[in-house]
């Protein structure tokens, strides 16, 4: 389980357990906020097949993160943060914590939502594949591109003792053997680097980042960084009018109302989707979301446009819900797919009863957003 004490790392600490729309939503705050939300969620709605797909009953069963990147033989990778790992009990319930803390999922070219025709790669034996160079850290996997035969994706690297954040590296999963190695990148001046990668007609890819915004609760200054497609650990950064090679020069290119951030290329244009500020069940209900021609501007919309509000709930409570992310490779009748993911509905209602724990409270959803919402 994770909680945001970090707030613009949409996943940010390892906790036990026990502890919708019109064609163009209100571009501003008005006394009919309420009116445009409940207008906003008539038009993105839930995918029953993409979210039954993650109600796995074997390897990886419930789970955090839900990134995607797609491949070039038309299968998808997926990667998982905190993971509850084959460890079902006869009644469909799982012990009230998780036992890995990454997972990758391999789904076939044919995209099937069938949770059995997708199943986990292993290394040795080893569902985990992303393990940390210092004993006794653990790493996140976040968004990623295929380069070559390699999916890149930067890794928080976790203190398991503290759970504090130590440090991003590159990651990289050799499609052919599950191996994965790392690669080194500058200092990120506390940026956090997991929002979104989007490799690039250019030749780069680009990467977008977040960190808390200062005298704000909740609010997250967003950034943009690029590198070499052959080069990943070369890294540069929009500092407002060119790429430097500074991170400390950056420029806020955006202000999301959350860390909870998502960004990629839908159809014709970049997509950023935030989550409303939570930290708990009953926290809000609101996604967010713009389009920008410009990998770097054009992203004002974001703290304001609602373009869907989440349906869960549990004995009249709204769970808390985070980690966002666009799943291009998934697009469908000029539809963009979503997902999120929820983590229980405490402290409303307990998660874990007599060591039992429903799996369904920790599962992504997953969202249709016709393309006319966001003028794609």
């Amino acid at each position: 389980m994770k909680t945001p004490l970090s707030i613009c790392i949409a996943i940010a600490i390892a906790l036990p357990l026990l502890h919708a729309c019109t064609k163009k939503a209100s571009p501003r705050p008005t006394d009919n906020t309420r009116m445009a939300i409940s207008n906003v969620a008539t038009s993105a709605y839930q995918d029953p097949n993409a979210t039954a797909f993650f109600r796995r009953t074997s390897g990886s069963i419930a789970f955090d993160g839900a990134l995607s990147v797609p491949l070039s033989n038309g299968k998808v990778i997926w990667l998982f943060n905190d993971t509850f790992y084959d460890d079902m009990n006869p009644d469909g319930t799982v012990p009230c914590i998780f036992n890995k803390h990454n997972t990758v999922l391999l789904q076939p070219a044919n995209h099937s939502w069938d949770p059995s025709q997708t199943t986990n790669l292993l290394l040795y034996g080893n569902p985990d594949l992303f393990q940390s160079i210092t004993p006794g850290n653990y790493y996140w996997p976040s968004a990623g591109v295929e380069i070559g035969n390699t999916v890149y994706t930067v890794c928080l690297e976790m203190s398991s003792t503290t759970g504090q954040l130590v440090s991003e590296i590159m990651a990289g999963l050799n499609e052919s053997d599950n191996t994965v190695s790392y690669t080194p990148i500058p200092d990120l001046n506390g940026i956090d680097f997991t929002k979104g990668m989007v490799k690039n007609l250019d030749g780069y890819v680009y990467i977008w980042g977040g960190k808390l915004k200062p005298n704000t609760i909740g609010q997250c200054d967003v950034y943009v960084a690029r590198f070499p497609q052959n080069s990943v650990g070369n890294w540069t950064f929009w500092n407002g009018s060119s790429w430097g090679n500074a991170a400390s020069s950056a420029a806020v290119i955006a202000t999301a109302p959350s860390g909870g951030i998502s960004v990629s290329y839908v159809n014709t244009k970049y997509v950023m989707i935030a989550t409303t500020f939570n930290m708990e069940c009953d926290g809000g209900t609101a996604i967010y979301g713009t389009a920008s021609s410009s990998p770097t501007s054009g992203w004002g919309a974001i703290s304001t446009n609602i373009i869907y509000n989440i349906p869960d709930k549990l004995q009249g409570h709204t769970p808390f819900f985070y980690t966002p992310s666009i799943h291009p490779e998934f697009n469908a009748n000029n539809e963009w797919l979503f997902t999120y993911c929820i983590n229980t509905y405490q402290p409303c209602v307990a998660p874990c009863n007599n060591n039992k724990f429903d799996p369904d409270i920790y599962r992504p959803r997953a969202v249709r957003v016709p393309y006319g919402v966001l003028n794609l």
